[in-house]
């Protein structure tokens, strides 16, 4: 990957990809434990068997929240390893040099454009 020197990744650039990792990782978590502490408020709120179904939902919604979050934490975390490892900005399917832009887009990217449109498409 060419970000205007010779090296995979420059190690500026690697900083900066770290820190925005970081800050992402600990806003991902902190919407973690914000949809946790409203699931919790939630089953509070709604005692009367009437506001059940709205209580279920609104469960559900947030469950579902946490859940994504709970994923997007893992794929940042994962990044962050690479990063620790040496192997960020290479494509974990081809071994190729995942492109600058997509990086600098989607820092937590696994593949290369090529691989993850083949990925889409099975």
């Amino acid at each position: 990957m060419e970000f205007g020197d010779s090296s995979l990744v420059s190690e500026t650039k690697l900083a900066s990809f770290k820190r925005v990792l970081e800050a992402r990782i600990a806003e991902t978590e902190r919407a973690i434990a914000d949809a946790e502490q409203e699931t919790r408020a939630t089953s509070a709120r709604h005692a009367d068997s009437a506001d059940q179904a709205t209580a279920e939902y609104e469960r559900q919604t947030l469950t579902h929240k946490a859940a994504v979050a709970r994923q997007s934490l893992q794929q940042l975390t994962q990044a962050l390893d690479r990063i620790r490892q040496g192997t960020f900005g290479e494509c974990a399917q081809c071994g190729n040099d995942i492109e600058p832009k997509r990086l600098e887009a989607i820092p937590w990217a696994r593949y290369c454009l090529k691989c993850q449109e083949l990925r889409e498409r099975r």
